[in-house]
């Protein structure tokens, strides 16, 4: 149809201005022209955002706006940033938690500000987030009659991760073989609000009750998180692993060997980077887990691998002389 034609010509145009937000975030990140040009190379060919970018889901747009908070967080352009990752909420709500937290590191610990601009800054997130989830709260409470913070996504996404026929870590339902969760405990319920608030107790229940299970479920779901190709059995073909491998698990590969080589010197600055890489790895361990959820880590995975590689070719004859070409080039 018309609107999904619209829909994939705007996601590919997020796709291309979010390869653009990698060089802009790479060059302020590490001062490097060269590693950031790789990166944008890396970007463009990169299977997961080509495929994204025609998927009709949200992943595109919302990590674009997540790019972009960042980049301006490390620009320093503290209002723009705050007002880009709240605005990301209203598309997905996942960090939510983090996102206040997020603003206090960059302004407290990255660029030392101390207490006090901290404080301001973080004030400021607080209203700008009233002020734009408000037109939201007002949509929910019309709707259901009661004040939603957020949406009725987390009950059914909590006890979709937990409870006794979740083997795989994944959700939410399956179309191909068991399924794996049960809903017709809730089929009575029928307040939607109501219903949402007995799927989080169920799966608060369902942990309590299984603590062992709860763990083993858990290294399931981060397997699954950082897994190194699609974990769903329509992308099971020799090829789709491939290209999976040869495009994720060498950039994740790469990442690895910056982590381990260059974390150090890096650590205050890439603070906010790790934070979010913790707190969402947290958050899908705790509820679903699926290779989908991690995308929005990948470009930073891109930027970390793009500087680790010229890092190591930094030095050779080779690589120096089309260094210096590349710069020539890009500098006319």
């Amino acid at each position: 149809s018309s609107d999904l034609v619209m829909q994939n010509i705007v996601d590919i145009i997020f796709s291309v201005t979010m390869v653009g937000v990698i060089y802009c975030l790479s060059t302020e990140l590490f001062n490097n022209r060269i590693s950031a040009i790789v990166a944008v190379v890396i970007s463009s060919a990169y299977p997961h955002f080509l495929f994204y970018a025609i998927a009709g889901l949200t992943e595109t747009f919302y990590t674009l706006l997540l790019l972009s908070s960042f980049f301006f967080f490390y620009k320093e352009k503290y209002l723009i940033a705050i007002f880009i990752l709240v605005l990301s909420i209203l598309v997905r709500p996942s960090l939510d938690f983090l996102n206040p937290f997020l603003v206090i590191i960059f302004t407290f610990f990255v660029f030392r500000r101390g207490y006090i601009k901290s404080i301001k800054q973080a004030l400021i997130y607080i209203f700008i987030y009233i002020v734009l989830m408000s037109p939201w709260w007002i949509h929910q409470h019309q709707k259901y009659g009661e004040f939603i913070r957020l949406n009725l996504g987390d009950g059914i996404v909590l006890y979709s991760g937990n409870n006794p026929l979740n083997l795989t870590g994944g959700g939410v339902g399956r179309d191909v073989g068991p399924s794996d969760m049960d809903l017709s405990t809730f089929s009575d319920i029928v307040n939607p609000v109501e219903r949402n608030h007995a799927m989080k107790q169920a799966a608060m229940n369902y942990i309590v009750a299984n603590p062992g299970r709860f763990i083993e479920l858990a290294g399931i779901k981060f397997v699954r998180f950082w897994r190194l190709w699609p974990h769903t059995e329509f992308y099971q073909q020799w090829y789709t692993i491939a290209a999976s491998l040869l495009s994720y698990g060498v950039v994740l590969l790469l990442s690895i060997g910056f982590i381990l080589r260059n974390s150090k010197e890096h650590f205050r600055r890439l603070l906010p980077i790790y934070a979010l890489f913790g707190y969402l790895t947290l958050v899908h361990m705790v509820t679903i887990s699926s290779i989908r959820y991690r995308f929005p880590l990948e470009p930073f995975l891109i930027i970390f691998a793009s500087q680790f590689l010229v890092s190591l070719l930094q030095n050779r004859p080779w690589f120096i002389i089309i260094q210096e070409k590349i710069l020539k080039i890009s500098s006319k």
